[in-house]
């Protein structure tokens, strides 16, 4: 692999996680985007929820966030 290609799975690498991790809607685009670089774990994650848009499970809601939290400095 040369330099250059190396530098662009890098992009797309950086890409993928990107979305994976931090958006909680996506795209038609993005949607494809993942089930190409990674089928089995777009079909685990992204829901289709109508007009190009899908929901990402994978991203963890605000609530459930605050409620770790909350766990975590009680103790529980």
């Amino acid at each position: 692999m040369s330099p250059e290609e190396i530098y662009a799975a890098e992009l797309e690498l950086a890409r993928y996680n990107s979305i994976m991790f931090q958006k909680e809607i996506l795209t038609q685009e993005e949607y494809e985007f993942c089930k190409l670089w990674d089928a089995e774990e777009a079909w685990k994650y992204l829901n289709d929820i109508g007009n190009g848009r899908y929901l990402n499970t994978n991203v963890y809601s605000e609530h459930e966030h605050e409620e770790f939290q909350l766990r975590m400095e009680q103790g529980l």
